[in-house]
């Protein structure tokens, strides 16, 4: 007797191990500016410590989130009092002795055993507008005005000026990153990108020859935790894999015709999550897994900025609101989780230590060939395959 095909059994199967590849998305949590919130949701940078704990730069002060919320503002009126050097936040990032770093508009601090440690010192930055702060082992890279970039390891500042003898071509940085893997440095400006493997005294930069597939200006980089590097304008979205095979990822029309792209962030499952005008979608495997919204209960689809913690929160910062969806699909490698001691931000503390005396001391060109995306071998693919192989055999296909 001949077998018969039950479809609907099959699309059931289906529906189940697509499931099983999709990060499910189980709560939407929404926050406003207020006092018992954030500050503002003009949110400028992330940082995570070891704890989970999130620290936002904002435009009107820092937040920290553990669960509730703590606030912290510039205290005016008294000079002697510390605190911090401007409610606008532009940058955080922590150092690998787990002290917290913060850009202002007007200098660089420190957050160190509870006390804050100014630096306003233009011996040591050529530029007080710190924008950028990128930590890449015991180095801390920051980027101030249009100067290109400062280092600080164990004690000692280096600048590193655009056009000088390292090499670096960027005037105003718009983005550092790090490849994990391979500790490689890069550095985005409108100049194009730079990257450096070296670590001493002897630092070269070499530029990074971005494939033609990519005509516009780069809007942002991020560092793969599984190697290489992600950059991205507002249609397309490009992998780098060392020393230089470049492919094409997604570009904004196969998520939805028009939209823009904003940021990007990479799960633990290798999911893509890429912000944009049109919401927040998930990208594995060629093909979109999760779309989230205004409908979704993010509020508003212009989503400027996002960022993955290692709790598996999904951040999101929109013109209306701050928020997270509970994907499940954590932070990968845990690069950006370092050591840190438990402290409380204080909200006045005498300024304390004094800034180190400078110590001045005086890589390889990347090939690139445009290439379609070539997805790498994935278990779970060939899993998926098996089953569905089994179910059709049962079901006489």
């Amino acid at each position: 007797m001949r077998r018969r095909n039950h479809p609907g059994i099959l699309a059931l199967v289906l529906c189940s191990l697509l499931a099983l590849s999709t990060p499910a998305v189980a709560e939407v949590v929404t926050f406003a500016a207020g006092a018992d919130q954030i500050s503002s949701v003009g949110v400028l940078d992330i940082a995570q410590d070891l704890h989970g704990d999130l620290f936002f730069g904002t435009e009107n002060g820092l937040s920290r989130y553990d669960g509730e919320w703590q606030i912290v503002h510039r205290i005016y009126g008294d000079s002697r009092k510390g605190g911090l050097l401007s409610d606008h936040v532009l940058a955080v990032e922590f150092d690998a002795d787990g002290n917290l770093w913060m850009g202002h508009p007007n200098g660089l601090q420190r957050l160190e055993g509870g006390t804050y440690i100014t630096l306003q010192d233009q011996q040591l930055l050529k530029a007080l507008d710190i924008h950028g702060l990128r930590r890449r082992g015991r180095e801390m890279w920051v980027s101030a005005g249009g100067v290109g970039v400062h280092r600080y390891l164990d004690g000692s500042w280096r600048w590193f000026p655009p056009n000088g003898p390292e090499g670096l071509g960027c005037t105003y940085v718009t983005g550092m990153a790090t490849d994990p893997a391979g500790n490689t440095l890069f550095i985005a400006c409108r100049e194009g990108i730079w990257f450096t493997d070296d670590t001493g005294d002897i630092v070269r930069f070499s530029p990074l020859r971005i494939p033609r597939i990519m005509p516009d200006p780069v809007r942002g980089i991020q560092g793969d935790p599984f190697g290489g590097l992600y950059i991205h304008n507002g249609s397309a979205v490009l992998h780098l894999t060392p020393p230089g095979a470049w492919s094409l990822v997604v570009t904004s029309p196969q998520l939805l015709p028009g939209i823009d792209i904003t940021d990007l962030q990479v799960g633990a499952d290798r999911t893509l999550w890429i912000a944009t005008n049109n919401g927040i979608y998930a990208w594995r495997d060629g093909a979109v897994r999760e779309h989230l919204d205004s409908a979704s209960g993010i509020r508003s689809n212009a989503v400027k900025r996002i960022f993955l913690d290692s709790a598996g929160r999904l951040w999101f910062v929109t013109p209306d609101n701050v928020g997270y969806a509970t994907t499940g699909a954590k932070v990968a490698g845990g690069s950006a989780i370092i050591p840190i001691t438990t402290f409380e931000l204080p909200t006045a503390t005498p300024a304390a230590g004094t800034s180190p005396e400078p110590r001045f001391t005086p890589g390889i060109s990347i090939e690139s060939t445009p290439e379609e995306t070539i997805a790498p071998p994935d278990p779970l693919t060939g899993f998926l395959d098996g089953i569905l192989s089994f179910f059709r055999k049962l079901m006489g296909g």
